[in-house]
């Protein structure tokens, strides 16, 4: 484990450097995250998991200065609706798989919303954890195989219709988070525990049909705190900054920086909340 983390920390610093060496346009969004995340027990050692994420962002940030208003709450981007099941093979390592997730997208050109897009998702995961003392490791391996429908009108009617996939695109993508927790208040995550967090999250574009210089699609960094209240509930609250390689400008060189508020709101452990 100790040479899978050397090595997780050697491949993101080399392929950070290697992008940073080339100039790019970078424009900075103000973006606005709000996660719910509902869990619970199967049988033996099957849990389920159900996330639902709603993403709002300002309308233009740096790409039109006149338009922006500092609102990160202006601007409809993603709704993500994504169901797992996870399998605890021992306390250590986690098999996941979200079977059918849907994402709902409004495209954008220049900064400003021109198309809504739905996208289709399946997802096999695997969760590695190190406990070091009162510190938790986690390594999050996940692959996605993803279907994109046809462009449609910009319209938050689209989200509730599900989108038009009478023709799509294929895509696959490799995605790895490290993620740290550390309890504050406490040795260990009990009820009442404050709790800091930080990950890093590395967006590798795959396929036969991706480019060299469309390899890296997005890095996200956050540091956060949070808080357990007990075994049912969490929440949590940081600051992300998500890094996307757009390059579909005319000079093939923007970088959306995407300064993100995320609030996360956990409920765990669901089907025991009903047991007298």
């Amino acid at each position: 484990m100790k040479n899978f983390l050397l090595s997780a920390i050697l491949l993101l610093t080399m392929l950070n450097t290697s992008f940073s060496q080339s100039p790019r346009q970078y424009y900075h969004i103000s973006n606005g995250w709000t996660d719910i995340n509902i869990s619970g027990k199967i049988a033996g050692k099957f849990t389920w998991q159900l996330e639902n994420q709603h993403r709002r962002e300002d309308m233009q940030g740096d790409y039109n200065a006149a338009t922006t208003t500092g609102n990160p709450y202006n601007n409809l981007n993603q709704h993500v609706f994504r169901p797992w099941v996870h399998y605890q093979f021992n306390p250590n390592v986690r098999f996941s798989l979200m079977p059918l997730g849907w994402i709902g997208s409004n495209r954008f050109a220049e900064g400003a919303p021109s198309a809504f897009f739905s996208e289709i998702r399946v997802s096999p995961q695997v969760m590695l954890t190190q406990n070091l003392g009162r510190v938790r490791i986690d390594h999050r391996l996940r692959y996605e195989f993803r279907w994109f429908g046809k462009n449609q009108a910009v319209n938050d009617k689209s989200f509730i219709y599900g989108g038009d996939f009478s023709t799509t695109t294929y895509k696959e993508r490799f995605r790895y988070q490290i993620k740290v927790t550390v309890p504050i208040n406490h040795a260990k995550m009990d009820d009442k525990t404050l709790y800091a967090q930080t990950y890093n999250e590395l967006f590798i574009n795959t396929g036969e049909q991706v480019g060299n210089t469309n390899l890296l699609d997005q890095n996200r960094v956050l540091i956060g705190l949070g808080y357990k209240f007990n075994k049912f509930l969490a929440i949590e609250a940081g600051y992300m900054q998500q890094t996307i390689f757009k390059f579909n400008n005319s000079a093939k060189n923007n970088v959306d920086v995407n300064n993100i508020l995320q609030l996360n709101l956990a409920v765990s452990n669901f089907e025991q909340l009903f047991k007298k």
